[in-house]
């Protein structure tokens, strides 16, 4: 499903970008907002990012396909159109996820496989080595920072001025409400608590939707309940799946879902059954499987 997901916001793009009339966005963007499906919209008409519902679960379903499909040719496939999918859904926080997720799965190779880190070392034992492998990344990063660089400046700007400062003033206010008196601290306000606040950001009065999602659901059953929730989540992890590459797919979804609305919804209970049956697979096969990864 989560291919079909990507190959339809594949399609999108390619159809926007290179077939479509100029009104043909402003039109489907409409249609996709009027039947509550999401947005889709751009920054420099060039490309569109296509945040549409089900888009939470490209991520996961990418670093799964990775782990999971044992097929090369299915594997590639898939992953490939997962991860371009991704790419089309234009979550910045979807990217970082998938760089945390490589970056973490290298320095436990690196540190668990034992042949892994004899090459490794065999390989940073020469400085002539060190010294041809350092200026080829170097090459390889100034090569692609020149071409995404104007596009992350962008973006960043964009942030600075509205996402990241509406970020910062919903902790503000729903902190301070949370913490309006120490029966609320422990306990909350009270599911579908509202803030009667009207920020330079936001009108909170009739808000229920936070980016910060996590946030909002601790000033709703306050930190005790909030802990109890974290230790119950954290038991049933160590307890079910024992495997650290299903630990480190699990958090690299907590990495984009805490700062979106996505810990809290739907796509954590498709995580976690997906993420449960890995684990029966591992308990299974034992060992070995982290060798087939």
């Amino acid at each position: 499903m989560a291919v079909l997901h990507s190959v339809l916001l594949i399609g999108f793009e390619t159809y926007i970008v290179f077939l479509g009339d100029p009104d043909f966005s402003g039109y489907i963007r409409s249609k996709v907002m009027e039947y509550g499906f999401g947005d889709i919209y751009t920054f420099n008409q060039y490309f569109y990012r296509i945040q549409i519902k089900g888009n939470p679960v490209l991520p996961i379903a990418f670093l799964v396909s990775l782990y999971a499909i044992q097929s090369k040719r299915l594997k590639i496939a898939a992953a490939s159109l997962l991860f371009v999918g991704t790419m089309v859904a234009g979550n910045f926080a979807f990217i970082l996820a998938i760089v945390f997720y490589l970056g973490m799965y290298c320095v436990i190779l690196f540190f668990s496989n034992q042949k892994v880190s004899a090459y490794l070392k065999k390989l940073f034992s020469s400085g002539k080595r060190i010294l041809t492998m350092t200026g080829s990344l170097l090459l390889v990063l100034v090569l692609v920072g020149a071409l995404v660089f104007p596009y992350l400046k962008e973006l960043f700007i964009l942030k600075m001025q509205v996402s990241i400062p509406t970020r910062f003033d919903q902790v503000n206010h729903l902190i301070v409400n949370l913490t309006e008196s120490p029966i609320t601290l422990l306990f909350g306000q009270g599911l579908g608590n509202v803030i009667n606040v009207i920020s330079d950001y936001r009108d909170y009065r009739t808000y229920y939707y936070f980016e910060l999602q996590t946030i909002y659901i601790m000033n709703q059953v306050g930190i005790l309940y909030f802990l109890v929730f974290l230790f119950t989540k954290i038991t049933y992890v160590i307890k079910f799946w024992k495997n650290k590459y299903i630990y480190l797919l699990y958090l690299s979804y907590v990495v984009y879902a805490f700062t979106n609305p996505y810990l809290f919804d739907t796509t954590n209970i498709v995580v976690l059954i997906v993420l449960s049956s890995l684990g029966k697979l591992y308990l299974k096969e034992g060992n070995n499987s982290e060798s087939k990864i």
